[in-house]
């Protein structure tokens, strides 16, 4: 729910630039924590976990339109700095499948690794509160989705200006609603008003978002509890005991 699948050419240049050089910046802070032994040991985890965030992300569940990322389960096995670098080799594919724009692959690795970075954490943190596997898990990704939602929405509407500049040139845009004509204008070739509402885009996204984040929070606890019973030092929960 928190990718951005807009193509090439609607955000503005100045935020999808920005957004690739945030990226770069902080995945330049995050590989530094990465020891080469860590990154060798766990490859295949991250393949295998990237892989599984593309086929959540080409499973839309109906009809709430909604993509379980599985960005929260990732990030909890791979950890910060890997789950970065995961979620940017899943967004490049996406990018490549015309799920979303090359432009802003950058945008979409810091939203997706929000729910990653986020989860990991705050799983640990329910899990010291909690003890408990099941809730600690479901709130980790229910809030982490929350979080990265906002963060989708807010990228969204600093493109507003930009929005509405595509709908006046080309007559056609994303977001709009026509304001009906006054009365006895019946002059054919004229343009309708049109503007961005963004408070519809809000209000559409959050109430499908929040079937969504419980939906993937109750799949996600479900994936944490099969891997505690088949390969439980992945959570690396002996640490937080």
């Amino acid at each position: 729910m928190s990718h951005i699948h807009l193509p090439d050419g609607v955000l503005p240049v100045w935020l999808w630039v920005s957004g690739w050089i945030t990226a770069i910046l902080v995945a330049t802070v995050f590989f530094r924590f990465i020891r080469k032994e860590e990154l060798t040991k766990r490859l295949p985890l991250l393949g295998m976990m990237a892989a599984a965030m593309v086929l959540g992300a080409a499973v839309e569940i109906v009809p709430i339109a909604y993509h379980v990322n599985l960005t929260v389960i990732s990030g909890i096995l791979l950890g910060p700095s890997l789950i970065f670098l995961a979620t940017f080799v899943v967004n490049v594919i996406l990018a490549l499948f015309g799920h979303g724009g090359i432009t802003v692959i950058g945008l979409n690795t810091l939203i997706l690794s929000i729910e990653g970075v986020l989860g990991y954490f705050l799983f640990r943190l329910f899990w010291r509160v909690l003890k408990r596997l099941t809730p600690a898990t479901f709130l980790a990704t229910f809030v982490a989705l929350i979080f990265s939602t906002l963060a989708m929405i807010g990228v969204v509407s600093l493109g507003t200006s930009h929005y509405e500049e595509l709908i006046h040139q080309k007559g056609e845009g994303i977001f709009e609603f026509h304001l009906p004509k006054e009365k006895g204008d019946h002059h054919e070739g004229e343009k309708e008003e049109r503007e961005v509402n963004l408070k519809r885009f809000i209000a559409i996204v959050l109430p499908l978002g929040f079937i969504g984040w419980i939906l993937e929070g109750v799949i996600t606890a479900l994936i944490t509890r099969y891997i505690q019973r088949l390969r439980p030092d992945l959570l690396r929960l002996e640490k937080e005991t």
